[in-house]
Parts: C-alpha cells; sequence; structure tokens
C-alpha cells in the first residue's frame, strides 16, 4: 500500500496522526534508534487532555497505531491499557515548556550517545549537522540517569530551550517537532550528523568548521517544508519496502542487494 500523507494540521483524526507516529518508531528504528523495547515517542492531545505515548516493553519495530496510551501531564493514565513508560515526564516537562512542539522522541541512537557521553559539541560538519544549524544542540548534564522525575523533567527541558534536540549526558537524546516529520527528522539526521562527527574525528583529518551564518543560509536553502514533506515520504517508502519483506517488527540495518 503506497504511503498517504497526513500531519496534525490537516488532519484532526487521532487514529491517523498516531498511525502516523507509529510509522515514525519503525523509521527510526530503520535509521539505528533501536535499544530492546527502549526509546519512545509522543503526541500532544489536540484536545488538551494531554499527551498520547507510546506504551512500554515494545520495541520501536513493534510499534502500530494502537500502541499508544493517553496521560495527562501529571503522568495519570487516561485511556489505553499497557505499561506508562517510566521517562514520561521527559515528554510532558518538553510539551509543557514548548508550545510549539506537538511531538517529542527519545532514544538511545548510538552515535549522538556517544557525543552525549563526551564534552564534543554537535557540529554543522556535514548537511545532516546543518539541520541544527539555528540553535545548536545543547547537553543536559544534571543526571546521566534517565529522567523519570518531574524536576528532571523540567530540567531537561530548560536545557533543550528553543532547540530540535538534546543530548542526554551517557543516556541518550531528546528530539522534538511540531510535525510528525519534523520530529522524525531531527532524530535521523541528529544520528547521521552525529555518526559523521565521529567517523571524522576518527580519521585524523583536520575538521573545518564551516562559517554560521552561512550554515543557517544552508538550512534555510536545503530543508524547507517542502523538501521536509519530500524526505518523511521518502523514509516512509524505505518503511514499506523492508516491511513488505519482513514484515513490522524485524529491525533490518540494510535491504539486501539487487539481484
Amino acid at each position: 500500500m503506497t504511503y498517504q500523507h497526513s500531519q496534525y494540521f490537516e488532519d484532526q483524526s487521532i487514529a491517523s496522526v498516531l498511525a502516523d507516529v507509529a510509522r515514525a518508531h519503525r523509521i527510526l528504528e530503520l535509521e539505528g534508534h533501536g535499544d530492546m523495547s527502549m526509546g519512545h515517542l509522543s503526541f500532544r492531545d489536540p484536545f488538551g487532555r494531554g499527551l498520547w505515548l507510546k506504551r512500554g516493553n515494545l520495541a520501536l519495530s513493534e510499534v502500530e497505531g494502537d500502541d499508544f496510551i493517553l496521560i495527562d501531564f501529571d503522568g495519570n493514565v487516561l485511556e489505553g491499557t499497557g505499561l506508562r513508560h517510566l521517562e514520561w515526564p521527559l515528554h510532558a516537562e518538553i510539551m509543557k515548556a514548548r508550545p510549539d512542539v506537538n511531538f517529542v522522541g527519545h532514544s538511545h541512537a548510538h552515535f549522538a550517545t556517544v557525543l552525549g557521553a563526551s564534552e564534543e559539541p554537535l557540529k554543522p560538519y556535514n548537511n545532516h549537522g546543518v539541520w541544527f544549524a539555528y540553535h545548536g544542540v545543547p547537553r543536559f548534564s544534571e543526571t546521566s540517569h534517565i529522567v523519570t522525575t518531574v524536576p528532571l523533567g523540567v530540567a531537561a527541558a530548560q536545557a533543550l530551550g528553543d532547540a530540535q534536540a538534546l543530548l542526554l549526558a551517557n543516556h541518550g537524546i531528546a528530539f522534538v517537532g511540531s510535525t510528525v516529520a519534523e520530529v522524525t527528522l531531527a532524530g535521523i539526521f541528529l544520528e547521521k550528523a552525529a555518526r559523521f562527527q565521529v567517523d571524522l574525528k576518527s580519521s585524523g583529518f583536520t575538521p573545518i568548521e564551516p562559517d554560521p551564518e552561512e550554515t543557517k543560509e544552508k538550512f534555510d536553502r536545503i530543508y524547507p517544508s517542502k523538501a521536509q514533506h519530500n524526505f518523511w515520504t521518502y523514509f516512509n517508502r524505505r518503511l514499506e519496502r523492508v516491511e513488505a519483506l519482513q514484515g513490522i517488527g524485524i529491525s533490518q540495518i540494510s535491504l539486501p542487494p539487487a539481484v
């Protein structure tokens, strides 16, 4: 079945949005964000009740449209069944602090976590790093533990500020967006940029950091809304090809070679 694009601002159906958020989980698994049953995305409830959070005990690759629970901003489960992730305060406090954010993601993507376990800041060395040109990627270092309390959630949201992603020291990452496409691309591009940076530093070459103002102009040029939609639908096509071969729930590193 060919993917049919839908967006929060185009379709108020919660089921339709959650189907896209489920696909975003599975896309992120394909792009190196999987870690057993850890990692989760959330969607701000359009009726102001709180947020829809992936239920626990599922891998990113296993999430489907009905695998979400509705919780209020105090963590109380309002709808749905299943385990509530311990790190719900990370999602809730970011959404409370950022009215522009409708989607929050958290994962343990390997290369971005490597950066978060060091003092190395993410730099716009390649096009993926350019995604973060305006606000960079701050680092939350108040704890290396998981964010399971409201005070830690508040502190993480403060560290995020206006940025689209946050390195969680010795733990993982958080990333946000106003649309499901935006949050997915933020997570994917952060991991790709981090991998490029780790490879560059490991090569022994002397890194060359682009001009900051040019980098902002580059972001405006290569990542307008039309391009974001194009990249989002590309990742959905890739997901469909993989799942046509293997079904939902299997993490695959790469597609088999063409015969």
